[in-house]
């Protein structure tokens, strides 16, 4: 029975990453990317497994706890990826956790242990023996690790939230998809590191083991349980997000962002720092320290972003068939083309022109 269920999520997960693949455009390629490289790792999570629990092979089970990581890696960039339509940097703390995982792994693996053995009677359908024993400096390491990992991504929900007025409808319902689908991610992960401390030696580890592989499934099938969840990626518009990924995301950016979007004050080409101190009701001071604690180098950055933005919709809307990239530029709030040009290229790493071949 565990050997067909377990067969049938390898199968699933396949699906969802050739769908995901068929879904990539020029438009989505950053963010589906990340979401396809989470999936994928989580088809290998489920595949080893499989070969591991039919005795097919034979290798340490904390391998599958580090991919399992991995993927949550993965999730995290993608969350960023679409709140910021580029791509991301892997934040240094991120890089730090996974490294020490696998160093405690080869540590472990050596011979080399800071924690005590010790027999846990639930597991998440792996050996016990390998993923609870041998290797439990790293298991517990790379549990609770995991945990901060998601707790990030809930951190760039929590700004969504925040932003949910300035989003179209199916951006605010794939957001609410996406949170469900990281709560389910941190139950597991809770329940598992809760049965495994409390109920360790409980005459119902047996029934807890087979529920924790039952959430797991649920987890892995998610985005095969509601099409929707896939679909909805490649339509995706979060321009109310810009910056969200930074970690020193403050209010007074937010406030500036709902500012400057909500009656497109961009678009005015002579629109400079006092005027947005005018309509923002914000110092000087303050609206560069808040650019500063962002992605943007400069206010100027910051107002450009917006502007390539609305020129990116304008193209996606069929601007060009009818006008001209000067057109396009003075409409987007540039007063030279020359600016307009190297603004769109930096922000979009291609040409306007190639843009609107891409997403025609």
């Amino acid at each position: 029975m565990t050997i067909s269920l377990s067969f049938f999520v390898v199968l699933f997960l396949g699906i969802i990453v050739y769908r995901s693949a068929s879904s990539k455009t020029a438009h989505n390629k950053i963010y589906l990317s990340f979401f396809m490289g989470h999936v994928a790792l989580n088809f290998l999570l489920c595949f080893s497994g499989l070969l591991l629990f039919m005795k097919l092979v034979v290798f340490p089970g904390m391998i599958l706890l580090l991919i399992k990581q991995l993927s949550l890696i993965f999730l995290l960039l993608f969350s960023k990826a679409i709140f910021l339509k580029t791509t991301p940097n892997v934040p240094k703390v991120i890089i730090l956790i996974f490294l020490t995982c696998l160093t405690l792994f080869v540590c472990n693996f050596l011979g080399y242990r800071f924690l005590s053995p010790v027999h846990l009677g639930i597991n998440p359908g792996y050996q016990t023996d390998t993923l609870t024993i041998l290797y439990r400096d790293a298991t517990v390491f790379t549990y609770f690790s995991s945990i901060i990992i998601v707790a990030l991504i809930a951190y760039d929900f929590r700004v969504a939230l925040k932003h949910f007025k300035l989003q179209t409808n199916q951006s605010k319902t794939f957001v609410r998809y996406l949170t469900l689908y990281v709560s389910i991610i941190m139950f597991n992960l809770l329940f598992l590191i809760s049965s495994q401390y409390y109920f360790k030696e409980h005459i119902g580890a047996k029934t807890l083991t087979i529920l924790s592989r039952m959430l797991l499934m649920v987890e892995f099938l998610f985005p095969f349980i509601i099409p929707s969840f896939l679909t909805s990626v490649k339509k995706l518009n979060f321009s109310g997000l810009v910056g969200s990924d930074s970690a020193h995301e403050n209010e007074t950016l937010i406030h500036l962002t709902q500012v400057i979007t909500s009656n497109k004050l961009f678009l005015d080409p002579d629109f400079s720092l006092a005027k947005m101190q005018y309509h923002s009701s914000v110092s000087a001071v303050t609206i560069r320290n808040a650019i500063r604690e962002s992605n943007f180098d400069n206010f100027k950055a910051f107002l450009n972003h917006h502007r390539i933005f609305h020129a990116a919709s304008l193209i996606d809307g069929g601007y060009l068939a009818k006008h001209t990239i000067i057109s396009l530029s003075v409409d987007s709030g540039f007063k030279s083309p020359v600016t307009f040009f190297r603004a769109f290229k930096y922000q979009k790493k291609q040409t306007p022109l190639a843009y609107a071949t891409h997403n025609g």
